[in-house]
């Protein structure tokens, strides 16, 4: 075995013993464990559930954050491709991974305006 696997086995084994002497340790010096009627509830923490828990849960902020992932990722392929683009270059074969590129950039930025266009809350 080679340096990295070994030192990985270690750092396994040593979290392995941590973990389960930690839960044996806590069994064996911890407090009693006490039942409580409120661990049946909803909420452990003592709060008793009032209202309804159905209510209307603003969700633009959670398509604004995929947008933002689809940005990056898209930049980052963007980014690879104008790398390896040199390497293309020098070959004399640019055209088609140019086009490739261009009909990918085109069809990530009609998905990012179709979810933004369905976000009514932009138009509003």
């Amino acid at each position: 075995m080679d340096a990295g696997t070994e030192s990985f086995l270690v750092f396994a084994v040593i979290a392995f013993a941590f973990g389960v002497g930690s839960i044996i340790l806590n069994r064996l010096l911890g407090a009693r464990r006490v039942k409580s009627y409120l661990q049946d509830l909803t909420y452990e923490c003592g709060e008793e559930a009032e209202g309804s828990a159905m209510v209307d849960f603003p969700t633009h902020h959670y398509v604004f954050a995929i947008v933002f992932v689809a940005v990056d990722v898209l930049g980052f392929f963007l980014a690879l491709w104008a790398v390896s683009l040199k390497a293309f270059a020098a070959a004399g074969v640019w055209l088609i991974p140019s086009l490739v590129v261009g009909i990918f950039t085109v069809v990530s930025l009609l998905a990012i305006y179709y979810v933004l266009r369905g976000e009514h809350s932009l138009w509003v």
